[in-house]
Parts: structure tokens; sequence; C-alpha cells
């Protein structure tokens, strides 16, 4: 405790200093105040209660300001970190902590991105995966899901440098992170984050995972929202919003997602209780993208369903960007 307590007080410390003098990581070979932290991160990562909002800021804000403590990015480093932080998604008593392990887990890939561009996006694929796979089995009871096997193959052979995975998420059958999916308050959470995680790879790091998304994939996610949660919903709203915009318009089922904002458009605010402002903006912005990318005759198939529906979601909902958006504006016209 005393060593954390000093290293933490050097950290803030070399933090302050760095507003006059920018520190420059990896200016030099050797930086006494990383190789300390390297030999307190191990007993952190295993001693304390993970996931604590103290340890995991901690490990967000070193993977930012003083990379060379997880080795540049080497993904050896990175990846059992990450594979140890990633199963409390799935946990519901750690639910209020989701958004402090998603940007910590963030900070963790955005430094494996400049170190190892492969294990970057073998990453990202393994992340498809999962979606996929949930797609497939959600609704189901029982459910144990071996995940991030290529990521973990890839470091197989290498010498865990900061830590090691627990043995409750280790597979017996190979690389891979076990992380228990039974009932939706498991995997929905799981699923919302993975997806948001591969959003976030898609706006901050598209040169490194260009060309690794497919149309039977953005079906696949796509899919949750028919099981999802309003967290799970706007995360697969805001998923289709970036896909469409950044990477292709032709791989998402613009069909049948303007059909399904329609059917929720379509019913009472009683009955889908977790519609809000925040909810119907999310959706609201990708209704717009879809409505604005899609063939002519997409537009015209669905123009039916929204003319019909529009009107009163509109004076219904609580959203500035839903009531004004561009697709209303255009409904207007028909």
């Amino acid at each position: 405790m005393a060593s954390l307590s000093s290293l933490v007080h050097e950290l803030r410390e070399r933090i302050a200093a760095s507003s006059s003098s920018p520190y420059e990581p990896g200016s030099s070979d050797f930086d006494p105040l990383e190789t300390r932290f390297r030999t307190v991160l191990p007993n952190l990562l295993q001693a304390y209660v993970l996931p604590s909002s103290t340890v995991l800021k901690l490990l967000s804000h070193t993977a930012r300001n003083f990379p060379g403590v997880f080795y540049h990015g080497k993904a050896s480093a990175i990846l059992p970190i990450i594979g140890r932080i990633l199963p409390f998604f799935s946990e519901p008593a750690f639910r209020s902590r989701h958004g402090v392990i998603f940007e910590t887990i963030a900070s963790l890939l955005s430094l494996l991105r400049t170190g190892e561009r492969e294990a970057y996006r073998q990453f990202f694929l393994d992340a498809m995966l999962v979606v996929e796979d949930k797609s497939n089995v959600a609704g189901s009871t029982k459910v144990s899901l071996k995940c991030f096997h290529g990521s973990f193959a890839l470091i197989s052979s290498a010498p865990a440098l900061l830590s090691d995975l627990p043995a409750c998420c280790r597979p017996t059958d190979g690389p891979g992170v076990l992380i228990d999916l039974t009932d939706k308050p498991r995997w929905q959470p799981f699923a919302t984050w993975t997806i948001k995680l591969l959003s976030k790879c898609l706006t901050e790091g598209i040169l490194y995972v260009e060309g690794l998304i497919n149309a039977s994939f953005v079906t696949a996610a796509c899919t949750l929202l028919c099981y999802g949660d309003s967290a799970l919903h706007m995360a697969c709203f805001d998923f289709t919003r970036i896909t469409t915009s950044v990477i292709d318009a032709d791989i998402v089922p613009s069909e049948k997602l303007i059909r399904s904002i329609s059917s929720i458009l379509s019913q009472d605010k009683k009955e889908i209780m977790f519609r809000n402002a925040v909810y119907d903006s999310s959706m609201g912005a990708c209704l717009h993208v879809l409505h604005s990318s899609c063939q002519d005759d997409v537009v015209q198939v669905t123009a039916g369903d929204l003319v019909s529906v529009f009107p009163q979601s509109i004076r219904r909902t609580d959203s500035p960007e839903l009531e004004t958006s561009e697709v209303a504006k255009d409904l207007r016209t028909l």
C-alpha cells in the first residue's frame, strides 16, 4: 500500500510538471517511474478488487500518459489486462461502473493500436465474432462463451509481461477469455459495451480496421434490436449510424432497420417505457443517416410506414433532434 501511494504521488507530480515541460513517452529507454510502476502493477491487478473505480482510472490514465509502463502497446502487456477487465461487463452488480470499465479498455486499445496494429485488428475481429455469437444465442438460458480466441492465440507463446488471466476466465480448451453470459442481465450489457467498443474503434481508428466489417456482421448486430433494452438499442443505433457514415451504406440492412424504427415510433411510450429524449435522439440520428444514404427504392417502400407514424411520434417525443430531423422535413413534402 505504501509503495502504491508513493507511486501515485509521483505520477501526480509528473503530470503536474508535464503542463510546463511536456513529458515525451519513449524519449528514454529507461524511466525509473515506469519501471517502478511495472513492478507494482501485477500485484495491483491481483490483490485489489476489480473493478475498483480508482484502479481502473489509474490504469486508464497511465495508458494515456505513461505508455512505457505497458511496453508502448505490446500485445502481451495489454491483452491480458483487457481480458481481466472485460468479463465485468457481464456482471450486473458492477453495472454502475461499466462506463469507467469502458474508458479503461478504450485507453488500452488506443495504446495497442499504436503498438501492434495486427493485434488491434485481431481484437476488432474477435469483438465482431462476440456480437455475432451473441445474436445467434440471444434468448438462450445457460451460456458460457469462449471469446477473443484469435487475440490471445497471438500471445499464447509469449510470457505475460504484467498480468495473466485469472483462472475463472481462462478456457480449458485453448486461448481466449471465458465469460458467463447466462440470461439477459448478463448478456445484454456485455453485448452493449462490445458494440460500443467497436463503434469507438471505427471513429478513432478507422484506417486500422478498414476492410474488416462485412454485411453479415452488421445484420447480426442489428438483429440484437429484437432482444435488447434501451442501452443495447442505442448502441445499435449509434453503431449503424457510424458504419453507414464511415464505412459503406450498402452493407447496412437499411430497409429492415427503417421498418424497425417505424415500428418503435408507432408504439405509445407507455408500451416502450424506456423511450426518452436520449433514446429518441439516438434513434433519430440513426434514422436520418439511414434515410439520407439508402437507395431510392428503399425510401419509396418505407415512406408509407414513416408517413403514418411520424406526425404523431413527433408530437410525443421529448427529443428536439427527432422533432426537427431532416427525415421529418422530408416526410412533410411527401
